[in-house]
């Protein structure tokens, strides 16, 4: 199955456990033997596999067991500052505000019919 990103999270948590017991497979190992290698229980390799949530760090070292914990790098890039950022001189942003939410700490509040 081809991600979009517009799959349910139940439909994404399956195919994630498809491809891991694909790769499990592709390597030699059993779920007990990936269990070991990984550090995790044989239990969490199968609540998975059935397409069930895990908690992260056990995807994590599940990952790391399988040698695939780099292709976090494709999956969430470091953010590096933009062209426009760069030329500016400008740092990247670390946070974002809400003009509207300040204004409404403040005590300057409306309305949401007011204008």
């Amino acid at each position: 199955m081809r991600i979009y990103g517009t799959e349910n999270t139940a439909t994404l948590t399956e195919e994630i456990g498809k491809r891991l017991r694909g790769m499990r497979v592709r390597s030699a190992m059993t779920q007990k033997e990936l269990a070991e290698r990984a550090g995790v229980p044989k239990a969490v390799i199968t609540r998975i596999e059935n397409g069930l949530p895990i908690r992260l760090d056990s995807m994590l070292e599940l990952m790391r067991a399988l040698g695939c914990l780099g292709n976090l790098e494709v999956l969430l890039p470091e953010d590096e500052p933009t062209a426009g950022e760069m030329l500016k001189g400008k740092t990247p942003r670390v946070r974002v505000r809400h003009p509207e939410r300040e204004a409404a700490k403040k005590g300057d509040w409306k309305w949401g019919d007011e204008a």
